[in-house]
């Protein structure tokens, strides 16, 4: 059979979600599909469920073992195995609309798109909670090649033009958090056409045991890795003067706002928010005068014009007491 898309899902330690994960993806309107799930070295019941789906669907479903190396390595592993023109990928605690895949396929047929995103739904594992994020953040005044560097970075709202990867020798970093970013934004730089389906279409399931509801400070300093990782980028191939408001805006996002969130929740915050701040300022100095700064809710940009060493205390404890909306971005 030939395959339009390759569904790259890795699996470790989610038996909870993992046959409601599934079950979107078999259900999928676009028939000519293969799903590919990676077991990444999972300690809990995850295979037997894996094997349930690969009998019942024995020409969709693949499965293939590996050692434990991270969510990101387990997506280099699986893009070896797709057969597909274009590849995307589902976290297998998530789910899907029954119609995504299509969707994202017609829209990068129709358009000559090497890349295709769509809107994501945040729904809480213990709540009613639900709340829409934009896949595409288009700005009144910015063209589109720059306003999607601001836009959401997650690797798995997104359908991919296999071939990118392959070109550009494009691979996650093994065993290290936020590692969408650095393999995302070359993506965006190196697609010749972008296109948008605006509508939700896979759902993001915030649980308490996730990587980005934990409290480990030691993996919180990757962010700062990854977005070195990000600027070399940009340096090396001659386009950090381009997209250099675009860039900053991602630190200031990265570690002065959503990231600070994450930072005050920690058992280190005074540490992580300072290398922010000495980060802020090696590679960014004049960050506070961003442009899109001003695109922000007013207490964002308050927050942004007033953290410092001095009020961080304060905000940690405004943080714990009230939380932030923006704490799972």
């Amino acid at each position: 059979m030939k395959f339009k898309v390759s569904i790259i899902v890795p699996v470790y330690n989610v038996e909870k979600y993992l046959a409601k994960c599934l079950d979107s993806l078999v259900s999928q309107t676009l028939s000519d599909i293969e799903i590919i799930v990676i077991n990444d070295g999972t300690k809990d019941n995850s295979q037997s469920i894996i094997d349930i789906f690969v009998e019942n669907y024995p020409q969709k479903v693949f499965t293939y073992l590996k050692e434990n190396g991270g969510l990101g390595d387990a997506r280099n592993y699986g893009l070896q195995f797709a057969h597909a023109s274009y590849v995307g990928f589902v976290d297998s605690d998530d789910y899907v609309e029954a119609e995504m895949y299509e969707k994202l396929y017609l829209s990068a047929i129709e358009n000559n798109s090497d890349i295709v995103v769509c809107d994501i739904e945040y729904v809480w594992e213990n709540s009613s909670k639900r709340n829409e994020l934009k896949g595409f953040r288009k700005i009144e005044g910015v063209e589109e090649r720059k306003s999607i560097f601001l836009s959401p970075l997650f690797a798995w709202n997104k359908l991919y033009k296999k071939d990118l990867f392959l070109k550009y020798d494009l691979k996650y970093p093994k065993k290290l958090w936020y590692e969408d970013i650095p393999v995302t934004i070359p993506l965006f730089a190196y697609a010749k056409n972008i296109s948008y389906v605006e509508e939700i279409l896979i759902h993001y399931v915030q649980r308490d045991s996730s990587i980005m509801t934990s409290k480990n400070t030691s993996k919180m300093h990757d962010i700062f890795r990854v977005l070195k990782q990000v600027y070399e980028f940009f340096q090396d191939n001659q386009l950090l003067d381009s997209y250099h408001p675009e860039i900053e805006y991602l630190f200031v996002e990265q570690l002065m706002l959503y990231g600070s969130f994450r930072f005050y929740r920690s058992d280190s915050t005074f540490n992580l928010m300072n290398e922010a701040l000495k980060f802020m300022k090696e590679f960014f100095p004049n960050w506070r005068k961003n442009k899109y700064i001003k695109t922000l809710h007013k207490h964002y940009q308050f927050y942004l014009k007033t953290v410092n060493h001095l009020t961080m205390l304060f905000y940690q404890v405004v943080v714990l007491i009230e939380g932030t909306r923006g704490i799972n971005k």
